[in-house]
């Protein structure tokens, strides 16, 4: 199985067919983006505290602000360039739902324990429970699990346009789509209020990572160029992230997110050339080891467990005298990422052995 991905440079040609060979620079792009979600949560923590190693947490929360944004360019690659069907869509969303429910089901179980020391759950509480579930995400990173259900059924629509749309076209929307769903709703957070009013209720952040990550897939060539390209604007869009985070939140009473969010320009870049620099520096890596596809393959199919479980492993851990400052936060945050790597990819693949379970780790 041949490891290159011939694509060709940006042209008014709509998107190619889909390839049927499995793409291992994309399993590497959902290893990194996981270690980074992890990251990001093992962190988290520490944000609020002014201590003596906050710039260690505001470096690592920097660093892993394109997590997020990353999946969600994964999915636009794989599924914008198909056709779809109200069968396939469906199939997609039931298993998406039911991930979601189980999940849901499992963290409420675990919270009631943590404060009952009971595990079984008291079955007069299932309906409070739906309703919990229905309403909001019962855990902070299961949001991503409805935003995707409500993307699939967009999907088909974006699809469209993408398999029959030049691509200039579509590079022109993408540039007004992120002007309204990015730059906008950034200038009024951070000044208050809009300098020039423009509706962007029409524009959602989400859909453009979506498109935004099937044109780089589909029409971006995987050249040295723009690999060194993609490593120089990451490096400075996490520097500018953590720079102007430590500056507005030194002397504030609470500090600011606002350069952390997805919708955040400089995030909003980090996703582009982390998405495009990985897959190239992943391709380049499998052709020269070939040997390492199959852990990469194996790996990146644990990753959707591992996010689904791993708060409840960080909070195991901090509660076993492991949170995120119990050495040296620079040396504690990648240590304790690590561990609940290992532990959440022991688990996920146990849990795909067992048939019956198997149906809650779609991916």
């Amino acid at each position: 199985m041949s490891t290159s991905i011939a694509t060709p440079s940006f042209s008014a040609a709509p998107a190619p067919a889909p390839s049927k060979a499995h793409d291992v620079s994309l399993d590497v792009l959902r290893l990194v983006a996981t270690f980074m979600v992890i990251l990001i949560h093992v962190s988290a923590a520490g944000f609020s505290q002014k201590a003596q190693h906050w710039w260690g947490v505001n470096a690592y929360e920097s660093l892993s602000r394109a997590s997020v944004p990353v999946f969600f360019m994964i999915t636009g690659a794989l599924l914008l360039p198909r056709a779809h069907s109200i069968a396939g869509v469906l199939r997609r969303v039931w298993r998406m739902a039911l991930a979601l429910g189980v999940w849901s089901l499992a963290y409420l179980v675990y919270n009631k324990y943590k404060v009952t020391g009971l595990w079984l759950p008291d079955f007069s509480e299932l309906g409070h429970w739906c309703m919990a579930i229905l309403r909001w995400p019962v855990a902070g990173h299961l949001w991503y699990l409805y935003t995707l259900i409500a993307a699939y059924f967009f999907i088909p629509v974006l699809a469209g346009f993408f398999r029959t749309t030049p691509v200039r076209l579509q590079c022109l929307v993408l540039g007004v789509w992120l002007l309204a769903a990015s730059l906008v709703p950034f200038a009024e957070r951070l000044f208050g209020e809009a300098r020039v009013y423009v509706d962007t209720r029409f524009f959602y952040i989400y859909p453009a990572y979506l498109l935004a990550g099937a044109l780089l897939y589909h029409h971006l060539a995987m050249r040295r160029v723009w690999l060194l390209a993609s490593v120089v604007g990451y490096l400075l869009c996490t520097a500018g992230t953590a720079t102007l985070t430590w500056y507005f939140s030194k002397d504030a009473a609470v500090n600011t997110e606002l350069y952390y969010e997805y919708f955040a320009p400089m995030v909003v870049v980090a996703a582009a050339c982390v998405f495009h620099g990985v897959r190239a520096a992943g391709a380049r890596f499998v052709e020269r080891y070939p040997n390492a596809q199959g852990p990469l393959v194996f790996f990146g199919n644990l990753t959707f467990g591992i996010y689904l479980m791993h708060p409840m492993v960080i909070w195991e851990l901090h509660h076993a005298g492991m949170p995120w400052n119990f050495i040296n936060p620079w040396l504690a945050i990648p240590l304790v990422m690590a561990t609940v790597f290992i532990i959440c990819a022991s688990l996920t693949y146990a849990i795909k052995r067992i048939p019956i379970l198997r149906a809650a780790l779609p991916g």
